[in-house]
């Protein structure tokens, strides 16, 4: 099944813009109301969280992938594999990217835009991992085996690291430990 034609539907070529622009006004609208924060900056740290958001997408659809494919020990074929590598490298590419112009944005113009970011992947972690782990609990509980579980362990692992990555991010970053004299 081709799903190429089905990406350029009209009706996705309408929503996903309008989706992006309402993000962005709600984004900027709570981002100016922060003391010191300049429009400008709130603008680009909502353009350079929205590229984010979709290298995210490009890292976690291709890592999904890949990930299924070592632990059903089938993994693509060669060209099929190649194309999830360089999904899974624009992806890195361009949160690296973004991340780096984010970083020269002063904090103030900042603030709201990670906090929305970070609280968002740390949900939808911890909601992926939940529902993965109920239906791979229920599939056992109801069948008794674990056949086709390869999916479900793969997106269990994918939320943990989702969320336990945003919670890093959230909390400040990784602190060196003080020495104790």
């Amino acid at each position: 099944m081709n799903t190429l034609p089905s990406l350029f539907q009209s009706s996705l070529l309408v929503y996903v813009p309008m989706g992006v622009f309402l993000t962005f006004a709600l984004l900027m609208t709570a981002g100016l109301h922060v003391t010191g924060a300049k429009p400008e900056g709130v603008a680009k740290a909502i353009g350079c969280t929205i590229l984010k958001t979709l290298g995210l997408l490009l890292v976690g659809l291709s890592s999904v992938q890949i990930g299924y494919g070592l632990l059903a020990m089938s993994l693509p074929a060669g060209q099929t594999l190649l194309a999830l590598l360089v999904l899974l490298v624009v992806g890195v590419g361009i949160m690296i990217h973004e991340s780096r112009t984010a970083a020269s944005i002063d904090k103030a113009s900042v603030a709201v835009v990670d906090m929305v970011f970070c609280y968002s992947c740390r949900v939808i972690g911890s909601l992926l991992a939940a529902v993965s782990g109920l239906s791979l609990a229920m599939t056992f509980l109801l069948t008794g085996s674990l056949e086709g579980a390869e999916m479900p362990t793969v997106l269990i692992l994918l939320g943990i690291l989702l969320s336990l990555t945003a919670s890093v991010h959230v909390n400040g970053g990784v602190k060196k430990a003080k020495k104790k004299r």
